[in-house]
């Protein structure tokens, strides 16, 4: 049987444990020697590596702003699971079914039954994500935390961002009672915290040609024979019955899926070798890079993440004027943060290339969206002294930006907010007309 994910790592991961580098290549022995990785945006949400420098002489923290992702979660609908019993049913009532093939679909069923009107919810660990990366927040910032204090939280009206937002209210609360908590999930915030559908996105000449290219790459690293070949006695019937990629596709998300659900006990590595994980990975990884637009010559649908850059801006401008202090917490999606962090200019997410095959090396789904992923921005201020200093995190590691500062890891604000305002300014945002207004 191949090399399984061990149950107990999961736990690990919450407070100690495999920590990331903030970017380097990534390599297959990497990969290969943490297999759980190459879940990509299923990934369980890494240690951050602990190292919290210091701010110049002076400077202390006054105000954080935050945008994460949910926690881990089931798969977002029940297709894979529906398409894999159902054909996989038919298959054992025609005596095509493998004796692995009999107790792959025993499996299947076991956390199909689990999933059953639970798409996209929120797992039991993804609870204790948020709770430990809020735990973590008030560890390291307690000069700030640990006073009276506003905190303001919203979260997508989606299910499990309102309980990951809920979560990690909760244990900063349990931290510090005094601190005033405001949570909100209304339609009335969705311009920002999703995507918006209101942005037109500008065309690109290159964009079908590269789905053409994914599509290719996809049924290429997730082509199933292998799949075919061990559930099946007669693989040649069997083709008549199911899709070999559609096979090989839904165990891997499902495979993927099980690292969110550790409390099942249930694992599908065996229908896998390991290089056939990580090419699911690249399949993903390179899926990912395309839809949102990070991909060389796709048509850039992260325009749609701008409004969020624009809050990010607008709130702390008038947190700085007015010379108050607080946190601002808000929770979304991996469609989200991803192009976020493209659009901040974080050196993990910018070195995208249309060569679907080596992607993953330099871009790598792990290190910018794993369940519960985050950017946070830390603001610093010093008596006497107009100059805020404010540094990046991506899921809890400081990062850089294409800014010049000569106080890495900190930036200067001014330099900051009059870099990110021209990048509003110049992308000449425009938004659809609508319906009442074509009328």
């Amino acid at each position: 049987m191949k090399k399984q994910i061990k149950y107990t790592f999961i736990f690990v991961l919450l407070f100690g444990g495999l920590s990331l580098r903030t970017w380097s290549q990534t390599s297959k022995a990497e990969l290969l020697s943490h297999l759980e990785l190459a879940s990509g945006n299923y990934c369980n949400y890494p240690n951050p590596t602990g190292n919290v420098t210091a701010p110049p002489k002076g400077y202390v923290p006054f105000y954080i702003s935050h945008y994460g992702r949910h926690g881990a979660r089931y798969m977002t609908n029940d297709d894979a699971y529906v398409y894999l019993v159902n054909k996989l049913d038919s298959a054992q009532e025609m005596g095509l079914l493998s004796a692995l093939g009999l107790d792959a679909l025993q499996r299947l069923k076991t956390a199909y039954a689990d999933a059953y009107h639970r798409d996209g919810d929120l797992t039991q660990l993804g609870g204790l994500q948020h709770r430990a990366i809020a735990h973590r927040m008030y560890v390291n910032y307690s000069t700030l935390l640990n006073q009276p204090l506003s905190v303001k939280a919203n979260s997508s009206t989606v299910r499990r961002c309102m309980l990951s937002m809920a979560n990690f209210c909760l244990e900063l609360k349990k931290m510090n009672p005094q601190l005033n908590i405001e949570m909100n999930s209304s339609e009335h915030d969705m311009y920002y915290l999703v995507p918006n559908d209101s942005i037109e996105i500008p065309k690109s000449e290159k964009d079908a040609a590269l789905y053409d290219s994914l599509s290719a790459f996809k049924h290429k690293m997730l082509n199933g024979r292998h799949q075919m070949s061990l559930l099946f006695n007669d693989t040649l019937k069997a083709k008549k019955l199911i899709d070999p990629h559609r096979l090989a596709d839904g165990l891997w998300n499902i495979t993927s899926d099980m690292l969110c659900l550790p409390e099942l006990r249930l694992s599908f590595n065996d229908l896998f070798t390991e290089e056939e994980i990580i090419d699911g990975f690249r399949a993903y990884n390179a899926s990912w890079c395309l839809w949102e637009g990070l991909m060389p010559g796709a048509q850039p649908s992260y325009y749609a993440i701008y409004p969020l850059l624009q809050n990010f801006l607008d709130e702390a401008h008038n947190v700085i004027s007015s010379s108050e202090k607080g946190i601002r917490l808000r929770f979304g999606h991996d469609s989200v943060l991803l192009p976020f962090t493209y659009i901040l200019g974080m050196r993990e997410a910018v070195h995208a290339t249309d060569d679907m095959e080596n992607l993953h090396e330099n871009f790598a789904l792990f290190r910018l969206i794993p369940m519960a992923g985050n950017v946070q921005m830390i603001f610093f201020r010093k008596d006497g002294s107009d100059d805020i200093l404010v540094k990046f995190l991506l899921n809890e590691n400081e990062t850089s930006i294409p800014i010049e500062t000569d106080c890495y890891p900190f930036y200067h604000w001014s330099d900051v907010e009059k870099y990110y305002r021209s990048m509003l300014e110049n992308a000449n945002i425009t938004y659809k007309a609508k319906i009442d207004e074509k009328k």
